[in-house]
């Protein structure tokens, strides 16, 4: 009994110890962090990347005041994984919740648990999408529709305890389908949108890429308000601040896809201590770099991501960053194991399950853009690119030079002028899933729905709840 007293004694002295002498310096220096994360929103849809007309002046305030990243990347191009991934710092095949609607493992270890751990106040609102197992790393957690993020946002950091550092992560559910369910000021309408190549130019389609800009609006004045609140509280200029997407536009070909459109993200961070103001950074970064870019400034040691920290980068624009990005495609609404590889000119990827078409997710399918798209298709007014969505099979590897082709639209893979460059990428392909321990999994996998985007029996269960929570979808309308 004395022993077990003593060992007890003795291991929290030295728990003790080891927060007098590592915790409470690294934190002296210790920034605050924010980390906005949007729902679906495209890399170029935002006035500080060039968009024409539609204008985001609190997000440009960030590219003004700090870094705009030119080449980011997901790992994944789904809502769920992306967020455990760029939360762990690792591949969303190394987080077991490589899947849409996969929880988090309580083993893995996110920016919240670390941060927590060190003495951080952690938050987050708006869309949760991480499991149950991870809330125990929050303090507080608020989950609410879009409309309602920069309310609650406020009120978190208001109540906030103000002797702590905190972290807070803001993931509101705009620019997510479905559109039209809450009332939202309509600043955009169908004559001001840009239609991409890889989308049909149609009346419906136009219609809903301008609640899609609506949407993005409407974050942005919910980041202005968090940005001016921490002007408020004086604690701007001390805090870590990044913004980023989880995956591309929620239409045909962007979302799920490991095309530019689906995996290439806007990231901006603005932290005045390291970063110049007005700066951009060309190189390729992934963003399970992210995570241990945080840790490093906050002094806290790690031993689970896989990403590297960006703080050379952040620090000088002309600093180099990745020869190439990775990412794959896993079970979102349909099954998947799609795998690619990107350096600056070229992306190669690799369709494991070939015998399925690309497609898209259910809230595309089920929505006004699709009844477009099946009207263009019927007209014969698809290009091929557009009619690549219904290829069945697909070709197992695609490849694309990015420099000719930025929308990849032309796969040139049977081209023999690109054979070495293929086989490169090829190389490097291989040589990150086996560095990564990326395995198919044994068995696939059953699709969610049917190609209608109606629920198949086993999903029913899941869909059920679904509607209930939400009321009238998307998924009934057409």
């Amino acid at each position: 009994m004395i022993t077990q007293t003593i060992v007890k004694e003795t291991v929290r002295f030295l728990c003790i110890l080891w927060w007098l002498l590592c915790v409470l310096p690294a934190m002296g220096n210790a920034p605050n962090v924010v980390i906005f994360i949007a729902d679906d929103q495209g890399m170029g849809d935002l006035s500080c990347y060039g968009h024409p007309t539609l204008k985001t002046p609190h997000i440009d305030r960030l590219a003004r005041e700090g870094m705009l990243f030119e080449s980011a990347f997901l790992t994944i191009s789904s809502c769920s994984p992306t967020r455990c991934s760029l939360l762990t710092g690792r591949y969303p095949h190394n987080t077991g919740a490589e899947d849409l609607h996969d929880p988090l493992p309580a083993d893995q270890s996110t920016l919240a648990r670390y941060l927590q751990s060190a003495g951080y106040y952690t938050m987050a609102v708006g869309k949760w999408h991480l499991g149950e197992a991870e809330k125990s790393h929050w303090h507080r957690i608020i989950e609410c529709p879009g409309s309602d993020t920069g309310q609650h946002a406020l009120t978190l950091l208001r109540e906030r305890p103000k002797d702590k550092p905190f972290f807070f992560w803001v993931a509101s559910k705009d620019p997510h389908r479905p559109y039209g369910q809450d009332n939202i000021e309509s600043q955009y309408g169908r004559d001001e949108v840009i239609v991409p190549p890889y989308l049909p130019d149609h009346p419906l389609i136009r219609e809903e890429i301008a609640q899609y800009y609506n949407e993005i609006a409407r974050f942005d004045r919910h980041v202005g308000q968090v940005l001016d609140e921490l002007s408020e509280q004086q604690l701007l200029d001390e805090t870590f601040i990044v913004y980023v997407s989880d995956n591309g536009m929620p239409f045909p070909r962007a979302k799920t896809t490991l095309y530019d459109a689906g995996i290439r993200t806007p990231l901006l961070v603005r932290y005045p201590p390291l970063v110049p103001a007005g700066t951009r950074q060309r190189s390729l970064v992934s963003t399970i770099d992210i995570a241990p870019t945080v840790l490093e400034l906050a002094g806290i040691p790690q031993s689970t991501v896989q990403g590297h920290s960006l703080r050379s980068l952040l620090k000088d624009p002309e600093a180099s960053g990745r020869e190439a990005i990775f990412a794959e495609a896993n079970w979102h609404d349909f099954e998947q194991f799609t795998r690619a590889v990107r350096t600056e000119r070229f992306l190669l990827i690799r369709n494991y399950y070939w015998d399925k078409p690309l497609w898209n997710s259910v809230d595309s399918i089920n929505a006004q853009t699709w009844v477009g798209y099946l009207q263009m298709r019927e007209q014969g007014k698809l290009t091929s690119a557009q009619e690549f969505l219904f290829a069945e099979p697909r070709p197992f590897e695609e490849f694309y030079d990015l420099q000719t082709d930025p929308h990849s639209l032309k796969n040139v893979m049977e081209d023999p002028a690109y054979s070495d460059d293929i086989n490169q990428l090829r190389t490097r392909l291989d040589n990150w899933r086996v560095e990564t321990h990326d395995r198919m999994p044994e068995t696939r996998r059953r699709d969610g729905w049917t190609r209608d985007g109606r629920p198949l029996p086993h999903n029913q269960p899941w869909y059920d709840q679904y509607i209930k929570a939400r009321g009238k979808s998307d998924f009934e309308k057409f």
